[in-house]
């Protein structure tokens, strides 16, 4: 054989090996097995369209502003609530917590206009409530932190 045939022959048997390679690791599937286990974890906090977590977040909303803002506000509903992380106590973490966000409509003053449709994002956490037996939900309204508690715009309740 000449140089070049050497040449073809094992570019040829190089192009075969590849080709069965990738076929093979193409062909490989793996199915997952019917008995797959399930862990459930039983939560601790409420979910977060309870209304006692939203009677919390109105009831700290409406002390807070007059005191901050200098004019009475009020929460009317909240809306589009939803859920953005959940972390179950387990391993190091001892607490708990369920961050979520919506849209409340506050009324009242002359800060904002009468009546704004604004961002809320809170956080409920066990065992945060009186004595560490139950849990505690804290809200900050977008635009009405004014000492920025939460951080600039919120930002340490809707971290996700």
């Amino acid at each position: 054989m000449t140089f070049g045939k050497r040449a073809v022959a094992s570019l040829i048997l190089c192009a075969a090996a590849s080709a069965t390679t990738a076929a093979s690791a193409a062909d490989y599937f793996r199915a997952v097995p019917q008995t797959a286990e399930v862990i459930v974890v039983q939560s601790r906090t409420p979910a977060c369209n309870d209304p006692r977590v939203l009677a919390q977040i109105e009831d700290q909303f409406e002390y807070g502003a007059p005191n901050t803002l200098g004019a009475p506000r009020s929460v009317m509903e909240f809306s589009a609530l939803q859920e953005k992380a959940w972390f179950p106590a387990a391993g190091l973490r001892k607490v708990e917590r369920r961050y979520c966000q919506g849209r409340a409509t506050v009324t009242g003053g002359d800060y904002k206009g009468m009546t704004t449709n604004d961002y809320v994002y809170y956080v409920i956490e066990h065992p945060m409530g009186y004595a560490g037996v139950s849990w505690r939900a804290e809200g900050c309204f977008l635009g009405y932190d004014v000492w920025r508690v939460y951080g600039a715009n919120c930002q340490s309740l809707r971290r996700f």
